[in-house]
C-alpha cells in the first residue's frame, strides 16, 4: 500500500499529537491534522486501516549521545554499553532502553530512553488500536540533504539534527545561548570546518554556519519524508514487534525446530573459539591496565579505567597543562623516530611547572646521548644519572619548554 499514516506524539498525555496521511505514489498529503491530546488517538484508528503507522516521538524525551567505541571488539563492548554511559545519564541505567545507531569513525551513536516513557507511548497506541511499524526520534527524521546539519522550527522548540545519528530538541527560549555553544563545539571537533545546515523553516537564525534554505513545507510532511530513512528505530530489543504468522505457517513448526537445533549444534562447535576470544580479551584488558598504571603514577587500583582516565585528563586540563602535555609529546615524535630502540618506561607531567619527566631505556649509552642531542634543540633538558645492566641502559630525563 502506498499510503502511510504518520503520528508525532508528545511527552505526556496532555500534549497535542500531530498526524498526517502521505501518499508515496502520488507524493502528496491525503489528510493531516492535530489532536488535542493522547486520548484522542483512537480517532485515527479508522484512518489507519491497513496502512503502516510510523510514529515520531520528541527528542527532548530521551538522550541522544555518542560514545568512543573502536570498531574492533565492538560486539563484546556493546554488552557493557549501558554502564559505559552511566556517568552521563541522570537515571539508573537498568531503567533505560538503549538503541545503537550508525557509527561515525570511532564514535557510535546511541539513543537512551526510559522504559517508563516507552511503555507510556506504546500504551497510548495500543489503547487507540494502532499497530506501529517504527518509532523514531523526531530530530533524526529531518533530511540532511547532503548537509552536516538540518534544522526546523516546531512549536516552541527547534529540532536540530547534528549528524547521521545525532540531534537535539532545543527550546527556543534557550537558543540564543545554546546555539552558539553548539556550533562552537561542532566546529572545533571538525578542524574548524564550516557547518552547512539544511533549514526547513524561515525563522531560524544560526550565526557561524552556512544556511541552505529548503522548501517551506508542513513540518509533518518534512518529517514524514525523512522518517523512512531514519537511522534509529526505538522498537528494538524487548520492544521489537512480534511478527504475525499465518496459521498455514504453523505446519512448518517441526521443520523450524529441526533447523534451530542444527544451528545450535553449529554454534556449539564455535564454543572453543569464543572461549579463546574471551581469554584474549582478558589478556588485553590486563595489558591496558598495566600501561595505564605506568602512565599515571600513584594508581594502585583500577575500577573503571575509562572513567579514571577521563578524570586524570580533566585534572590535567584543569591545571592548564593538558594541552601543553600533548604538545610536548607531539614534539618528541622526531626524536623517538630517529632513535627507535629507545623506549619510555614512565611519564609524569607537572602542569604547574610545565615540566615532563620520563624514564627511558635504551640498548647503550650512545642511543640515550643521541636522543638527548635531538631533544635539546627544542627543549631545556636535564639528564639524570644513567644506570647500566647487562641488557640495557636506563636514565631519567627532565624536559621543559624553551
Amino acid at each position: 500500500m502506498s499510503e502511510r499514516l504518520f503520528i508525532r506524539l508528545g511527552k505526556t498525555s496532555e500534549h497535542p499529537c500531530s498526524w498526517l496521511v502521505w501518499s508515496e505514489q502520488e507524493q502528496e498529503i491525503i489528510a493531516s491534522g492535530e489532536l488535542a491530546d493522547a486520548a484522542s488517538l483512537s480517532s485515527l484508528a479508522e484512518r489507519a486501516g491497513n496502512r503502516p503507522v510510523d510514529v515520531l516521538v520528541p527528542a527532548a524525551s530521551m538522550t541522544l549521545t555518542q560514545i568512543a567505541l573502536p570498531e574492533k571488539g565492538q560486539r563484546q563492548a556493546l554488552k557493557a554499553l549501558p554502564y559505559m554511559l552511566e556517568e552521563s545519564l541522570a537515571t539508573d541505567v537498568d531503567r533505560m532502553h538503549f538503541v545503537v545507531g550508525p557509527r561515525e569513525g570511532e564514535l557510535l551513536n546511541v539513543a537512551a530512553v526510559a522504559h517508563e516513557q516507552m511503555q507510556t507511548w506504546l500504551a497510548w497506541l495500543q489503547e487507540a488500536g494502532l499497530k506501529v511499524k517504527r518509532i523514531v526520534p523526531d530530530c533524526l527524521a529531518l533530511p540532511l540533504e547532503q548537509c552536516r546539519w538540518a534544522a526546523m522550527s516546531l512549536g516552541n522548540e527547534y529540532l536540530i539534527r547534528t549528524s547521521e545519528g545525532g540531534g537535539i530538541s532545543l527550546p527556543k527560549a534557550w537558543s540564543a545561548f545554546a546555539l552558539p555553544q553548539l556550533v562552537k563545539q561542532a566546529t572545533a571537533r571538525n578542524d574548524n570546518a564550516q557547518i552547512n545546515v539544511a533549514c526547513y523553516s524561515e525563522d531560524i537564525a544560526i550565526d557561524g554556519v552556512q544556511v541552505d534554505s529548503k522548501p517551506l513545507d508542513l513540518p509533518m510532511m518534512v518529517l514524514a519524508k525523512g522518517v523512512l530513512n531514519a537511522p534509529i528505530d526505538l522498537l528494538s530489543g524487548i520492544y521489537k514487534p512480534k511478527r504475525e504468522y499465518s496459521k498455514h505457517l504453523l505446519v512448518w513448526k517441526n521443520a523450524a525446530i529441526i533447523l534451530v537445533l542444527a544451528i545450535v549444534l553449529a554454534l556449539v562447535n564455535k564454543g572453543l573459539m569464543i572461549h579463546q576470544l574471551n581469554n584474549d580479551t582478558e589478556v588485553l584488558r590486563a595489558q591496558s591496565e598495566a600501561i595505564f598504571k605506568q602512565a599515571v603514577p600513584g594508581v594502585s587500583r583500577i575500577v573503571n579505567m575509562r572513567s579514571q582516565m577521563d578524570s586524570t585528563l580533566r585534572n590535567m586540563q584543569g591545571q592548564g597543562g593538558g594541552a601543553a602535555f600533548f604538545e610536548m609529546l607531539d614534539g618528541l615524535k622526531p626524536a623517538f623516530s630517529k632513535v627507535p630502540d629507545l623506549k619510555p618506561n614512565s611519564l609524569r607531567f607537572e602542569g604547574n611547572r610545565n615540566e615532563l619527566r620520563m624514564q627511558v631505556t635504551a640498548q647503550n649509552y650512545a642511543q640515550i646521548d643521541q636522543f638527548k642531542e635531538i631533544v635539546a634543540k627544542d627543549y631545556q633538558l636535564d639528564g639524570g644519572a644513567m644506570n647500566s645492566t647487562d641488557e640495557n641502559v636506563t636514565s631519567t630525563l627532565t624536559l621543559r619548554s624553551k
